[in-house]
């Protein structure tokens, strides 16, 4: 069974976790998503934009 996320709430996401003192598990019950999603969200982010030099996210992995 695969989830469809929207643009709307991929960009919810970064928006929250550029927020200081938001935490992934607050992020998830906002949007409605579990953890592991959001996260799995974050870590294709990471690693599709090469993040290490970057750093466009809060550092929280």
């Amino acid at each position: 069974m695969s989830i469809e996320i929207t643009e709307e709430v991929k960009n919810e996401i970064f928006k929250l976790i550029s927020t200081p003192g938001v935490e992934i598990e607050e992020i998830a019950e906002k949007v409605n998503l579990d953890c592991k999603i959001v996260m799995k969200i974050l870590e294709d982010e990471f690693f599709k934009h090469n993040l290490d030099y970057g750093r466009r996210l809060c550092c929280r992995y």
